[in-house]
């Protein structure tokens, strides 16, 4: 059974179009964002992703981006689903790279048409990626951090998404190092990587703990100020529950 992620904002909209999907006899995976998209492409590796454009925290533009330049996920297609016609000349100039698209307010038949026919033609070919592959898909990381920490209060809002893409962009590094030891373009953006990132972790930890970690954390998805990725190995003392 063909397995589709659908990404939509709209709960009422994802629920209906999961519905759909499954009624024809598709597996339905669902994120709500960019970010969720992310994280349920790496872990679940679908057959297609239904993708929304306008979005919070990541577009779907940007979604598209990382998964075309990741070699890991670049052979899964994408179809976008959107009803902003000025976003499809975007997308259009912007060389996506989606298979297809399905305009709001969409035809359960024309969905359902479109999907089939990419799955049909998906390229299955996992072809060995190179080091320039692996490069490009770092820079393409740090490109998104830029974009986080350019938006007002990008700290209080991105913060763990930041450190994750820190994570992923040195990890794409060392995959292109590990094909290419001598690949200087990955070196040099390595090094640069870490730089940045040691420098990051050392002010989160010079930030003075607050005792509302001890009250907060976990409860409605609030994250920790000083460790806004989550339960560090070694704990602060903000972590000791009495």
């Amino acid at each position: 059974m063909r397995t589709v992620l659908v990404v939509e904002d709209s709960r009422s909209q994802r629920e209906c179009i999961s519905h759909q999907l499954k009624c024809s006899g598709l597996n339905v995976i669902q994120a709500s964002d960019g970010v969720e998209a992310l994280d349920k492409v790496e872990k679940n590796s679908p057959d297609l992703v239904l993708l929304d454009i306008v979005m919070p925290r990541l577009d779907g533009s940007g979604v598209c981006r990382l998964i075309k330049a990741n070699p890991e996920t670049r052979n899964i297609p994408v179809v976008f689903l959107t009803g902003k016609k000025q976003q499809l000349a975007l997308l259009s100039a912007a060389h996506d790279r989606a298979e297809a698209y399905v305009s709001k307010p969409w035809q359960p038949i024309e969905l359902l048409a479109t999907i089939k026919k990419v799955l049909l033609n998906a390229n299955i070919k996992f072809d060995r990626a190179s080091a320039d592959n692996w490069t490009e898909y770092g820079i393409l990381n740090l490109n998104t951090i830029e974009l986080y920490q350019s938006c007002a209060g990008a700290w209080s809002k991105y913060s763990a998404q930041i450190i994750k893409l820190y994570g992923a962009s040195l990890a794409a590094f060392d995959r292109a190092l590990a094909i290419e030891p001598t690949h200087a373009k990955a070196n040099n953006y390595r090094h640069r990587v870490q730089r940045l990132r040691s420098s990051l972790m050392a002010k989160l930890e010079q930030t003075k703990p607050c005792k509302a970690c001890d009250y907060y954390y976990g409860r409605d998805g609030i994250n920790c100020a000083v460790h806004p990725a989550g339960r560090p190995q070694e704990l602060c003392r903000d972590w000791e529950f009495n």
